[in-house]
Formats: C-alpha cells, structure tokens, sequence
C-alpha cells in the first residue's frame, strides 16, 4: 500500500491583510485561533479558539486582533538543515582579491574627501 501525503495550503484575506491558515494564530490577548476548515456562507474562513463559537476571520482581527503567527514547533528536519547547511557561503576560488596597489589608491581618495 502507497501513501500520499498531501499539503493544502490555504489563505484568507482581512482587513487587507493574508493569513495562512495552515498555522495557529495568537491574538493581542494571548488565546490561539486555529481554522476549524470550515467558512461562512460568504466564504470568509471560521476561527475558533479552545471549545468557543467559531467566528469568521474579519471579526477575530476586528475585536480580538492584530493577530501574530505562532511559532511552530522544529521539526527533526529543520535541525537537519541548521546542522548541515552553512551559515555563510564560501567565496569562489575564483574570486579576484584587491591587490595592495587598489588598497592604496583607495585609502588615498578616501583620505582627500577627509581633508
């Protein structure tokens, strides 16, 4: 047997502003707001934080928002990626270095501005 694991992402629109609701959501008071999958009959995504009513998107950013991202937990492929990826790139062998010629016409111009 063959499992598919498929990612949907889906996106809402209030007040302007693009939530992903493939993540939690964290208002000014600190409750998490989760999409429940569902909308309203005008297509508006319904939040709902803990056992409370589900309400549409425009009236958690209306009354309870901004809303913030929340964090994600790391996953073991993440840690991966820190551990074995660098933190800075390695210049090119090929890249060419000012020669002490350069270095010094550079200081000279830039102590003529100075003076």
């Amino acid at each position: 047997m063959t499992t598919t694991t498929v990612t949907i992402t889906a996106t809402a629109t209030a007040a302007g502003c693009e939530f992903a609701l493939d993540r939690d959501w964290i208002d000014t008071y600190g409750a998490r707001w989760t999409w429940t999958g569902e909308t309203d009959e005008t297509g508006m995504a319904l939040m709902q934080t803990g056992d409370d009513t589900p309400q549409t998107l425009n009236h958690v950013y209306w009354w309870f928002g901004p809303l913030i991202p929340a964090p994600r937990p790391v996953t073991v492929a993440d840690r991966h990626a820190w551990l074995t990826t660098p933190a800075c790139t390695q210049p090119d062998e090929q890249d060419e270095h000012p020669t002490p010629r350069t270095v010094a016409g550079l200081l000279g111009r830039l102590r003529g501005r100075s003076a």
